[in-house]
């Protein structure tokens, strides 16, 4: 087991691979009284194509990572959350674009909680009839979907950003795709993206890590079933241009916008992703916030609402920053692309952009009280192998023209495009 000591932070993290491949990374804190867990499945909704052990490609339909999530908590001998909720914990699920995670927070019968999270998700239990159910209950919530605006306008960038690719799609899929979903494919789904290589749970609380991993390896031993090889396959394609507009009317009283721009290639390292995170969140911040000159600016001529965010993602084979709120919609994409385009090393903004460093620094120490925020970091959604302790060291050491950098080299200006949902005439 290798132990990693962060004494900033007083803080011991334990981590270790066990011989089946899966990961573990423990942060005992005896000072609360509680326990988060979280196992974090590397599949999501991208995750649509793979190549088996065979060498045939295998398709599966969009939304079969979120629909395995809500089938998972459902078993012969009952519902999940109920046997939970026994031990005395807290339990829930929830599927991205790169990532499928199950978590717990529990203060008491925390051994039988951990078997309950590794058993549950590893074990699959489908059946045709609950699948035919869960179709229903999963086309609905889809089609109520379709007439939310805030709904609307985010996968309306997305399909300009990523025409004929699966950002471009919900995550949950679409009516004719789940309608496809059958028990074999769940199966066949969860023997490839569910193995333990494929997994990492990371338990934050009072725990002791010893002991908690002895009752993992003895818990995973039970579970033990051989690797089966198979690559996951990119359905990303760089080739496809983007569509620089789109709109949609729909029955609201004032036009929402968003815009945005995707990046280019991925990172090539942990750190650099971790450093390219940090600093898209603070130029961002720097040059877009709501307490910058520029959005005062447009604030008070009523370009901008007090609901504009700016906001950057970086997942497995994609990355982007997107803007939205409600605005004057031609003036404000001017503003917001004149804006990026201004996103370079000014010596004059070095010492705010460490201002800026120092806050986003102080809000990351003072999240650690929270322990799910122990547990989730900023590069989940690329990678899960970087403990929040460890990337602290990597924001503490970044500068502006770094960021600045960093910036120009993964983001692509010349992508830029831009959606809005206007009322009906």
């Amino acid at each position: 087991m290798k132990i990693d000591e962060y004494s900033q932070f007083k803080q011991t993290v334990y981590s270790e691979t066990l011989t089946d491949g899966l990961k573990v990374t423990l942060m005992p804190k005896k000072d609360f009284h509680s326990v988060f867990a979280a196992l974090f499945v590397d599949a999501g909704a991208v995750d649509q194509k793979i190549i088996d052990e065979n060498g045939k490609v295998v398709t599966f339909p969009s939304g079969i990572a979120h629909f395995a999530e809500h089938k998972m908590f459902e078993k012969e001998q009952g519902d999940v959350d109920q046997i939970f909720s026994r031990y005395g914990a807290f339990s829930n699920a929830y599927t991205s674009q790169s990532r499928t995670v199950y978590y717990f927070q529990g203060t008491e019968e925390i051994a039988a909680s951990i078997r309950l999270l590794l058993h549950f998700v590893q074990e699959p239990y489908y059946t045709q009839s609950s699948i035919n159910k869960e179709q229903g209950i999963i086309g609905q919530e889809l089609v109520m979907y379709q007439d939310m605006p805030d709904w609307a306008l985010s996968f309306g960038l997305m399909g300009n950003l990523y025409a004929q690719q699966p950002l471009a799609q919900d995550i949950a899929g679409k009516v004719s795709t789940i309608s496809q979903l059958t028990s074999d494919m769940l199966y066949q789904f969860h023997k490839y993206f569910y193995q333990p290589s494929n997994l990492h749970l990371k338990i934050s609380g009072n725990i002791d890590p010893q002991a908690t991993m002895a009752l993992i390896r003895d818990t995973q031993r039970e579970l033990s079933r051989p690797k089966i090889a198979f690559t996951s396959m990119s359905l990303f394609d760089n080739q496809i241009p983007i569509l620089a507009s789109g709109s949609r009317k729909m029955p609201i009283s004032q036009t929402l916008i968003t815009a945005g721009i995707k990046g280019i290639n991925m990172p090539s390292s942990r750190d650099e992703a971790i450093d390219l995170a940090f600093a898209s969140d603070l130029l961002l911040d720097l040059y877009f916030s709501d307490s910058s000159d520029w959005y005062m600016k447009n604030y008070d001529a009523g370009i901008l609402n007090d609901d504009f965010m700016a906001q950057a993602e970086i997942g497995r084979n994609y990355q982007f920053i997107s803007f939205s709120g409600h605005g004057k919609q031609q003036k404000a994409f001017q503003e917001i692309l004149s804006q990026l385009k201004r996103i370079s090393f000014d010596s004059r903004l070095a010492n705010e952009f460490e201002v800026q460093k120092s806050a986003t620094f102080g809000e990351l120490s003072m999240s650690l009280d929270q322990l799910e925020n122990n547990v989730f970091t900023v590069l989940d959604e690329y990678d899960t192998d970087s403990n929040v302790f460890q990337i602290t060291d990597n924001l503490k050491s970044l500068t502006y023209k770094r960021a600045v950098a960093l910036f120009e080299k993964y983001y692509d200006i010349n992508s830029f495009s831009r959606f809005s949902i206007e009322p009906l005439d």
